[in-house]
């Protein structure tokens, strides 16, 4: 019987058969999802016990302003009576259980179809359970590729992009090279390409031209084949992205030079992001100007993109759940407020997560009780 390789010598060999070192998505991309062995394969990910809390574990304040987007969404595609809400990445499925709660006592039509997209299978075991002891119809599948193309589509995610494999560059002398990982002894260690890359990210030349030399920062190739996929499954509909990451000019401004990747263990954050893959979660911050850009491409078109802390407090689901607090004294209240303050203060959630709202196939227009907090003409 063949003793199973771990994680480490798994990546090692690829390594060696590849001549001496991976990209950095390919590394990337087994630390966290290599069947049985990767991050999210093996670790409780979500919650108090996890290496992050999201904000469907803060309460119900996520849950209640996505609500009100679907329901203005659902409106503004005529109130069909057949529609598909669809979750990408959704983890324990927590929160897309709680929505179809929150959803049940709107004056709408309900979805008569629901998809979890969830890439790791100790997660879809995990949403099976869950779904099953809330007697909810919950069809649960692996990728997009799984999903056909339907009218009349409302699809979710948070906190998805940030976990797709990202490519490194090292900018120096005027050119941009891959970061790559190899082996150093019996550890990983950063290791840049001998020749530039064929095809180098796209970011704006006046941004380029302001960087320092040997300036590191990373992109998502990832971007485009996902917006071309809900371009397939979406024949009309809308997309709400939320996650954390700026404009390009943001991203990749001259001070920031050594990128946004980060791994976060225990829930701290630390910079280490090649010690002992499959323990640790690595995440980037997401380019929205590459993201709408891609999504444009693939016949998706935006219509919003706003601060989290923006979006919540103008929630008309939102502001109601507060008034209701506030006439309340007690320790539940005050910690879910707490959690609100968290997620709407600058110095917290609020500034650095964002919604962004893309349509197709309908005569859509921005949600008006956020008009007045747009920011997509920054992208």
């Amino acid at each position: 019987m063949s003793k199973q390789l771990s994680l480490h010598e798994i990546i090692r060999q690829r390594m060696q058969q590849a001549g001496g070192s991976l990209p950095f998505d390919q590394f990337m991309q087994a630390a966290l999802y290599e069947p049985g062995l990767g991050y999210y394969e093996t670790k409780t990910v979500f919650g108090e016990k996890g290496d992050f809390v999201t904000a469907s574990e803060l309460g119900p304040w996520s849950t209640l302003a996505m609500a009100d987007l679907v329901f203005d969404a659902w409106r503004q595609m005529g109130g069909p009576d057949r529609w598909t809400l669809i979750e990408q990445g959704s983890g324990s499925g927590q929160q897309l259980a709680s929505l179809l709660d929150v959803l049940s006592q709107f004056s709408m039509q309900q979805p008569n179809t629901v998809i979890s997209v969830e890439h790791c299978a100790q997660l879809r075991t995990r949403q099976s359970r869950l779904f099953k002891e809330r007697q909810l119809s919950v069809q649960i599948v692996s990728t997009l590729a799984d999903v056909t193309s339907m009218e009349h589509v409302i699809y979710f995610s948070n906190e998805l992009p940030d976990a797709f494999p990202v490519g490194c560059f090292h900018y120096h002398g005027g050119t941009f090279f891959e970061r790559g990982v190899g082996i150093s002894g019996d550890n990983f260690c950063w290791l840049d390409a001998d020749y530039p890359i064929q095809t180098a990210p796209e970011i704006a030349p006046e941004l380029i031209a302001a960087w320092p030399d040997d300036y590191i920062s990373e992109w998502n190739p990832a971007l485009s084949g996902w917006q071309q996929q809900l371009n397939r499954v979406i024949a009309s509909g809308f997309v709400f992205t939320v996650d954390y990451g700026y404009s390009q000019r943001e991203y990749y401004r001259q001070a920031r030079v050594e990128g946004s990747l980060l791994a976060h263990i225990g829930q701290t954050a630390c910079e280490d992001v090649l010690s002992d893959p499959g323990s640790r979660d690595i995440t980037a911050h997401v380019d929205f100007t590459a993201l709408v850009g891609a999504g444009k491409r693939a016949g998706l078109e935006p219509l919003l993109w706003i601060s989290q802390g923006g979006w919540l407090a103008q929630s008309p689901s939102v502001q109601s759940m507060i008034q209701t607090l506030t006439t309340q004294n007690d320790k539940v209240s005050m910690h879910l407020m707490a959690h609100l303050k968290r997620m709407l203060m600058p110095f917290g959630m609020g500034e650095v997560f964002k919604l962004l709202v893309q349509s197709k196939g309908i005569k859509a227009i921005k949600p008006a009780y956020l008009t007045q907090f747009d920011h997509l003409d920054a992208l």
